[in-house]
């Protein structure tokens, strides 16, 4: 009985070893081999980031830069790459406080080819995206493989979870600075001025050209904010009425402490602004 009694907790202690071995290797949470396709997927990703930023010339610019992207596929072929994809660009800059996508894009299904070296380095070869108009789903169907067509013609729908992956980069962004901000890729809404309309033309579409304060203040009452010299500077537009009842349009560039660097008012006399010293 001794014997077997040895003979049973050798037994039970070998699976009990095994059992643990076994438990261990199930909470590893990946295999090298995963571990390596999880690197490929994170490079791919970066390599895809960057070239998507890298068409911000095409928009007007922000404070900081973000993206979204959706990879639906990629092929790789004598060290080249190539990314199908549906990506999305946006520029953030404040308005009326909150910071917001200025400029960029909606859901652009996009082809990006890299080539990549013994390291492991993407260098981007190729950005293309579909024509517009008429040609559009014509060219879908000659970038795209026929299994990515229905996605790819239904790109809008994705543009919820790229414009939250703008949001983020934004938000990382004012952490990065140190600001507080609500963080909103949708649209602001605007109060436009009232006043009369040749007389707004002039001031948004003429006095612009020749004065840079009134280019850089916002076409709305509010405020927007630019980065010069490495110096924050708030630009305001306003509305108020003259001693003598008529309309009164100011502009403003102040700095972050709300001292005017420099102010232009406009009273507005019928369809004429004039501009008050």
């Amino acid at each position: 009985m001794k014997r077997l009694y040895i003979l049973g907790l050798t037994i039970l202690i070998t699976f009990s070893l095994a059992s643990c071995s076994n438990q261990n290797n199930d909470e590893l949470d990946v295999t090298p081999n995963q571990a390596t396709l999880k690197q490929n997927q994170q490079n791919i990703d970066e390599a895809v980031s960057k070239a998507i930023k890298s068409q911000s010339a095409s928009y007007a610019s922000g404070e900081t830069a973000t993206e979204g992207h959706i990879i639906l596929d990629t092929e790789h072929k004598n060290g080249m790459v190539k990314v199908y994809l549906i990506a999305s660009y946006g520029a953030f800059g404040f308005e009326n406080g909150i910071f917001t996508k200025v400029s960029g894009s909606g859901s652009i299904p996009t082809v990006i080819k890299f080539s990549q070296d013994k390291n492991g380095e993407y260098t981007l070869l190729e950005y293309k995206e579909p024509m517009d108009g008429s040609d559009y789903t014509d060219s879908i169907k000659k970038m795209f493989p026929p299994h990515l067509h229905n996605k790819i013609l239904s790109a809008h729908d994705d543009y919820p979870d790229l414009e939250k992956q703008q949001e983020a980069q934004a938000e990382e962004y004012l952490k990065v600075i140190g600001r507080t901000a609500k963080v909103s890729a949708g649209y602001v809404e605007k109060q436009l001025v009232d006043i009369d309309v040749q007389a707004s033309n002039r001031l948004f579409a003429e006095f612009t050209k020749d004065n840079p304060v009134l280019n850089d203040c916002p076409y709305w009452l509010g405020t927007t904010e630019k980065i010069e010299n490495g110096v924050r500077y708030i630009y305001e537009t306003s509305q108020s009425k003259t001693n003598d009842n008529f309309d009164l349009i100011t502009f403003q560039k102040k700095n972050e402490n709300g001292t005017i660097v420099e102010e232009y008012k406009y009273k507005i006399v019928g369809s004429e602004p004039q501009l008050v010293d």
